[in-house]
């Protein structure tokens, strides 16, 4: 296994926290954008999720990067030095 990525929490709202990691030795080799693409699609046509959402810290500047490529916008920021980021709606839909 390289990796995760997966939905964490929120599903009672029609929601889902996405999250991923991913072993130092695979980044930059585009893995964790296509695991991200396939969670998004599969949360939004299989699960029926309506809103899409992940955590981050402000110091992890390459999920941040992960985050806005695919199309995830800031919304807050949160205790503990973390960013809370939101797919833009009618992104994947």
């Amino acid at each position: 296994m390289i990796g995760t990525c997966g939905y964490y929490r929120g599903f009672e709202e029609g929601a889902g926290e996405l999250g991923c990691v991913l072993l130092q030795q695979y980044r930059g080799q585009g893995f964790m954008t296509s695991a991200m693409l396939l969670a998004i699609d599969f949360g939004i046509n299989n699960i029926g999720l309506k809103r899409v959402w992940a955590i981050t810290t402000k110091q992890n500047e390459k999920a941040i990067k992960l985050l806005e490529q695919l199309n995830f916008t800031k919304i807050a920021d949160l205790d503990d030095n973390e960013i809370e980021y939101e797919l833009r709606r009618n992104a994947y839909c």
